[in-house]
């Protein structure tokens, strides 16, 4: 629990910010916020809330809204009353204001990958723009020095991004970057790293002519000896530690193109194609990262084998994986997220694979566009998720348990917690397959993100539009799966209307390549889309 104001005021309780209705409750918390470690006066309060038009007794409105506002935060945080004003003490957990600034003093030992931990941690405090709602030269000062660290912090992580391997991700993060500080020559910096290490020489010597141009022409400078050097060693394929792109794929294997597009509400979301052929889109479905995914032994059969013989449209669910993670999670959301990934990559009409909870996104998106879907594939599915389907006690606190399990265990480094994940996903995958999907879940998402999902994924019930499907449909199921039952496509199958059920033999909830219902999967599937 913690006092929140990176963002829209409140109490973060778990993975959720609850609002203080307030408006004037909210302006005094983000004051008292700004003085937490020595407090504020009443007259320094009055004048940040009203620099213009103070109150007649300025003190004694004061006096009532702290008087109020503590009733409101209860005990997660109290007031304390000094001699002439007010100082705010965090009772249980702390200040997202402070974490924010602890994050900016990395500690000594702390090694590569531990600190690109901690620096996920920025995109779960902050959610918007901090400070809101107090109008004064003082706090807006104070934001934008907020505004600032967010930058740098945001730079040192795609910075050990790339030195980490992960240039994907690295890319994404200084393009967003570069868009929201034009001038700088930090972000670009990395992002040209970033893309020399992908094998993208051009378009990295064009992201420092470009910064080049910005700088000449609209600023009247040349850029620093440093831009100079990287152009330079850019040209000369010589950046220190990184190698020129990489090891090119095999005429055999299908290569993957990765791209981001916006949605209605800002989110960005990474989607990618691979292979030739006719079209086939996947729905997301949670745990995937475009990037990491591509060559885990979890995932890498699925696409490259599904990229064979098909153009396969993938991407990262919001919150996961390249997507963005500090984002609002909902089932429509979700459903509005594929309407826009298909519509950048041009996709007219297509059959639909839905994976998981993926699933039903897919059958929600079949109802919504009949007219798109030519046939819908749905593996591992189900209609009422975990929460939903509880009938018994028992069965409710083991949902509740789930995410209680995620919120605390899931970014340690101990896989212990996350072990608990994949014995139910792949209680038959080899130690490999165990170990990377330990990592998988480590990589994609944060604890607080997984909590989330797992409740809005608890809550999914798409029984009833499930009667309203119009398209060809088959669903495929593991016959003993442990983390789904195969009841749920029973349901299922009961309710799409001339749809086909077809068990396979495994307990896994995704399928390794070495198990034979594998290729009974992939027959099964060409089998279907042949059909009309």
């Amino acid at each position: 629990m913690n006092i929140a104001v990176l963002g829209p005021v409140g109490v973060r309780r778990g993975a959720d910010v609850e609002p203080i209705s307030s408006r004037r409750q909210r302006q005094l918390l983000v004051v008292l916020a700004m003085h937490a470690e020595a407090g504020v006066t009443h007259d320094r309060i009055a004048d940040l809330l009203w620099p213009e038009d103070p109150p007649e007794d300025a003190a004694a409105t004061v006096r009532t809204i702290a008087s109020r506002l503590r009733r409101t935060l209860g005990a997660a945080a109290s007031i304390e009353t000094l001699p002439t004003g007010y100082r705010l003490v965090a009772t249980d957990g702390r200040l997202d204001l402070d974490e924010l600034h602890d994050l900016g003093r990395r500690q000594p030992g702390t090694d590569d990958i531990e600190r690109l931990a901690e620096l996920e941690r920025v995109d779960t405090l902050w959610r918007g723009d901090p400070l809101p709602e107090v109008d004064h030269p003082e706090v807006e000062a104070a934001r934008q020095q907020l505004r600032s660290l967010r930058s740098e912090l945001q730079e040192e992580r795609a910075t050990l991004l790339v030195e980490l391997g992960r240039a994907v991700e690295a890319m994404a993060l200084a393009e967003a970057l570069v868009h929201a500080h034009p001038y700088r020559e930090g972000p670009v910096a990395v992002l040209v790293r970033a893309l020399y290490a992908l094998g993208r020489q051009a378009d990295a010597l064009e992201a420092v002519r470009h910064l080049r141009r910005r700088l000449v022409g609209e600023l009247g400078v040349d850029p620093s000896p440093a831009i100079e050097a990287l152009e330079s060693d850019v040209l000369g394929q010589r950046l220190p530690g990184l190698q020129p792109g990489r090891e090119e794929p095999s005429p055999h294997e299908p290569s993957q193109r990765i791209q981001f597009c916006t949605t209605g509400d800002g989110t960005r979301i990474a989607y990618a194609t691979s292979g030739d052929g006719p079209w086939l889109v996947k729905a997301a479905n949670w745990m995937t990262h475009l990037d990491y995914d591509w060559t885990s032994p979890v995932w890498r059969h699925w696409l490259t084998d599904l990229s064979r013989d098909h153009r396969l449209l993938r991407y990262d669910e919001r919150g996961c994986g390249l997507s963005d993670r500090d984002v609002t999670f909902s089932f429509d959301a979700w459903v509005d997220d594929l309407e826009v990934v298909v519509d950048a990559a041009g996709v007219d009409r297509f059959p639909l694979l839905g994976v998981s909870q993926g699933g039903a996104v897919a059958i929600a998106y079949a109802v919504r566009h009949p007219e798109r879907v030519s046939h819908l594939v749905l593996w591992g599915a189900y209609g009422l998720g975990r929460t939903a389907r509880a009938e018994t006690e028992v069965e409710r606190r083991e949902a509740e348990l789930n995410v209680e399990l995620a919120r605390v265990g899931w970014g340690t480094d101990d896989p212990t917690f996350r072990q608990v994940f994949t014995s139910q996903f792949m209680p038959d995958g080899t130690r490999e397959q165990w170990e990377e999907f330990n990592e998988l879940q480590r990589m994609t998402c944060s604890p607080e993100n997984a909590a989330r999902f797992m409740q809005v994924f608890g809550e999914i019930d798409v029984l009833e539009i499930a009667t309203q499907v119009r398209v060809p449909t088959l669903l495929m199921h593991s016959r003993d799966e442990l983390r789904v039952p195969v009841s749920a496509a029973t349901t299922l199958a009961g309710l799409i209307p001339d749809s086909q059920l077809v068990p396979l033999p495994s307990r896994n909830h995704i399928l390794g390549a070495d198990e034979p219902a594998w290729p009974s999967f992939l027959g099964e599937l060409e089998r279907f889309l042949a059909t009309g």
